[in-house]
């Protein structure tokens, strides 16, 4: 093979891979304050942390994890369309209990598994926008567009606490494009530090493919004589196509390894698309140490304006009973240091509209599992009352006056701090850590 015809067949086959080596730089624009980051490497060390970031696109209603307001709604006749008697459970601890509320209420119940459930996560401008609440709560900043991990990566590569050899330290599952935006810091990450995309299950039942894995029409000889013959000629071993060729095979023969093994007993994830997307990831998290950060959407969107009632019933006992799985699994594997962190654009109006659907609202419950080592169990934490802007057409739950609540950029401040960063406010704009008072959500 003639080394130019290499070179732009072996750059063909890496960019469809997304492990494009590192040859350019991007425009420099304006960036996060990096310099003025602190991180202590003994949290960071002690803590190893994992992320699961699921991102709930279009925004899932409040009622599923805050079903608190529903004997008012009912009684003072405000919803448009009147909720119906039956499917309509309110569990002890304010669930929706055929909306996922089932699910939520047994892993607050079970005192072995670690459970955070936030009512009150309200942007206070009051955006019921959804690209522009995705961008700012999946880049963690109100205008600086970078991904929440791809702002760690940049973090952890400054401190030299990933390097060429750190596998996969990002892995992104399906959908959250605005999680991966590297547009923050005036340069791009190094090629090795860049996402890698796993392609979840995409049909009930299935396995997650393996992309990295080379496809029949290529002789895996001759590329890899073509590569060794390309680096004696340039005097360099390590040069980038090589190395992204070695990546390539590492992550398809991780892939190959994971995805056929066996679950341990008594951890069965459901047979349904979002169920094989989260045991997907949780598979990446638990068997590779090096990954830092997963991020997914489920299967489902969320912008439920019609037929939200069968639609959320049907999404949210999906998602939660994935969930209540991987909280298991987690734990059936030892693993304390991995968390599951569900969140998205803003919650919806209670107010059951024409089409049986809910519209948009703006506070939202924010769902925070696992994570043993390093976050405490809290449970349920905020109240809200019910504002009522207009009967029949616009409810909205608001914290109630005197009870916790946050902005959406905590999340990711307390995300970063997960990973030693002990000023994450410096990345986020100047929001702080989700910190209740007389509460310690972090134990460090």
């Amino acid at each position: 093979m003639r080394r130019r015809d290499f070179i732009k067949t072996t750059l063909s086959i890496m960019a469809a891979a997304g492990l494009a080596p590192d040859l350019l730089r991007a425009t420099e624009m304006a960036t996060l304050p990096l310099g003025d980051v602190s991180l202590d490497k003994n949290i960071y060390s002690a803590n190893q942390a994992q992320t699961l970031l699921v991102f709930l696109v279009g925004g899932m209603s409040d009622f599923v994890g805050n079903a608190t307001h529903l004997e008012q709604i009912r009684k003072e006749d405000l919803s448009e369309k009147p909720y119906p008697e039956t499917g309509f459970t309110v569990t002890k601890d304010g669930f929706w209990q055929e909306g996922g509320g089932a699910a939520l209420q047994s892993m607050l119940d079970d005192d072995t598994l670690q459970t955070t459930y936030f009512r009150t996560s309200m942007a206070k401008d009051e955006s019921r926008s959804h690209g522009l609440n995705q961008r700012r709560f999946m880049h963690g900043h109100p205008t600086i567009e970078s991904g929440m991990p791809i702002t760690l990566l940049h973090v952890l590569n400054r401190y030299n606490l990933v390097d060429e050899n750190t596998l996969m330290p990002y892995v992104r599952l399906r959908g959250g494009l605005q999680f991966y935006d590297d547009r923050g810091v005036g340069y791009t990450l190094p090629g090795h530090l860049r996402p890698v995309t796993i392609e979840a299950p995409n049909s009930i039942g299935g396995s997650m493919s393996n992309p990295y894995q080379r496809d029949s029409i290529w002789d895996d000889e001759a590329i890899e004589s073509a590569i060794e013959n390309y680096s004696y000629e340039m005097n360099d071993f390590n040069d980038p196509i090589s190395s992204a060729m070695q990546r390539r095979k590492a992550i398809s023969d991780f892939i190959e390894k994971i995805r056929s093994e066996p679950l341990p007993d008594g951890v069965e994830y459901p047979a349904t698309l979002t169920g094989g997307t989260i045991e997907t990831a949780m598979r990446i998290l638990i068997s590779n140490p090096d990954t830092k950060v997963v991020s997914t959407e489920p299967a489902n969107r969320w912008d439920d304006h019609s037929g939200a009632l069968t639609g959320h019933k049907v999404h949210a006992t999906e998602l939660f009973e994935a969930i209540f799985a991987a909280m298991k699994h987690m734990k059936a594997a030892g693993r304390d240091n991995i968390n599951i962190v569900v969140y998205g654009d803003f919650g919806r109006n209670y107010n059951i509209n024409g089409s049986d659907g809910w519209d948009h609202g703006n506070n939202q419950v924010v769902y925070w599992f696992g994570g043993e080592r390093y976050l405490n169990s809290l449970g349920v934490v905020g109240e809200t009352d019910l504002h009522v802007w207009m009967k029949k057409a616009r409810l909205y739950s608001r914290p109630k006056e005197g009870s916790f609540e946050f902005e959406p950029y905590s999340i990711a401040s307390t995300f970063y701090r997960l990973y030693g960063i002990t000023n994450p406010e410096v990345l986020t704009g100047g929001y702080g850590i989700i910190s209740p008072a007389g509460q310690n959500f972090l134990k460090v």
